[in-house]
């Protein structure tokens, strides 16, 4: 194993750690009550999210999510700086594939509205597991043209110039 290998493996093993003791002040604590989101339609039931169809007469609230694209406060924000530009196509198409695929299964991790700007694209996420399933994509299919930065509340993906990128 090569040392930026290495150091990549150690780097995704502190920000899975970090993602562990995380807690989300936008999902509520205590007991649940069974109800449905007014804008997306996800139901509550017996403590979880999930995409079943709604039962007839349940409360319709905000689901945590919701709120969060409401009120713009992201969990996770990925970053993209660099070299992107002639890549940018193909990462919306995997950041596009991460979600529908993370949805799915955790419909409270959705990707909030992506930040295009100059020399860098913002992608705020309503959860920290879809951050990481976006960087993971990401770095599965660049590798050694990017670089990673690992923040609380922030990943950086750096693109380098690929002529300039160790092997």
């Amino acid at each position: 194993m090569h040392h930026h290998e290495s150091s990549r493996a150690l780097a995704f093993a502190r920000a899975r750690r970090a993602s562990r003791n995380w807690v989300d002040s936008y999902r509520p604590v205590g007991k649940l009550h069974p109800a449905v989101c007014k804008n997306c339609g996800v139901m509550e039931w017996q403590g979880r999210w999930r995409w079943d169809e709604p039962l007839p007469d349940l409360p319709r609230v905000l689901c945590p999510a919701c709120e969060r694209i409401r009120d713009g406060a992201a969990a996770h924000v990925v970053e993209l700086t660099g070299a992107l530009p002639p890549w940018w196509n193909e990462v919306r198409g995997i950041i596009g594939n991460a979600e529908r695929s993370e949805v799915m299964e955790h419909p409270l991790e959705r990707v909030m509205k992506i930040e295009l700007g100059g020399d860098r694209v913002v992608v705020p996420t309503t959860g920290v597991r879809i951050a990481r399933r976006i960087v993971a994509a990401i770095v599965r299919r660049f590798r050694r043209q990017v670089r990673l930065t690992f923040e609380e509340d922030r990943t950086t993906i750096d693109w380098v110039d690929p002529r300039l990128a160790r092997d």
